[in-house]
């Protein structure tokens, strides 16, 4: 009974994932900002680690500048999405693999053009290895992507739910991929919004990504858009990383 029960929770669990990620990707206008963060990096050959039901990959292909993608998720039912979506595009290969120790992201050591990493490196326990990983398949001179949740105070049941083990000061985050070899070009503070939400969800007994809410945060966001282009907050719900391996770096 308790390994039926420990699947059927499993199970339970990648379902309701599955439907956080299809509410997100009903958030047009934050999945569009969110992109357009990394848009002018997505070039080549590129990675996207983590790739969930493809709500970044598709933005990615769309922009014709990408000649080959690696699309790594390891969630079955997120895996079947991205094969169901993208099998017909000879550019796309999905791996089931984990971070790190993907024998796919190996096989690509040294010449990926650019890696996207959103809302992943928190849920891993070997932060640095995963990075390190990461580093290792750029091509010299490639570029890192890296989303992940800040302010390490901020943590709560919601982000207890979602399985992550951390919230990202900026000096651990810089000191995590600097630790990789790799070269910090840009760290900021993204999407302020988002930060009141969260703390209203975080003391919750049982928090969720509700779809009404995310519905009024779309409402009020071009404004803050706004704001943010002209102006990075001192303060976010989430830190932003561009990082790029020397071009000095063999393979």
């Amino acid at each position: 009974m308790t390994a039926v029960s420990t699947d059927l929770n499993a199970a339970a669990a990648a379902e309701s994932e599955l439907w956080d990620l299809e509410t997100l990707a009903g958030a047009r206008r934050l999945g569009d900002w969110m992109f357009e963060q990394f848009a002018p990096l997505a070039r080549g050959r590129v990675v996207e680690v983590g790739a969930g039901i493809g709500t970044f990959s598709e933005r990615m292909l769309a922009a014709g500048t990408v000649d080959d993608a690696l699309l790594i998720e390891p969630e079955e039912p997120c895996v079947a999405r991205l094969e169901q979506r993208f099998g017909p595009d000879p550019r796309v290969s999905v791996s089931r693999d984990l971070i790190p120790g993907s024998p796919a992201l190996d096989a690509w050591a040294g010449t990926v053009d650019f890696l996207l990493c959103q809302n992943v490196l928190e849920h891993i326990a070997d932060e640095r290895g995963a990075v390190a990983a990461m580093a290792q398949a750029l091509a010299p001179g490639g570029a890192l992507g890296l989303l992940v949740p800040a302010h390490p105070r901020l943590y709560g049941n919601l982000d207890r739910r979602f399985g992550h083990e951390r919230r990202y000061s900026r000096d651990h985050l810089r000191s995590v991929v600097e630790g990789a070899g790799l070269e910090v070009e840009q760290l900021y503070s993204f999407n302020s919004l988002g930060v009141l939400g969260w703390l209203v969800n975080r003391h919750r007994r049982e928090p969720s990504i509700d779809a009404r809410s995310l519905k009024a945060y779309e409402l009020l966001l071009p404004p803050f858009r706004a704001l943010e282009r002209r102006r990075t907050p001192p303060f976010g719900l989430s830190l932003i990383v561009h990082a790029r391996r020397p071009r000095g770096a063999g393979r």
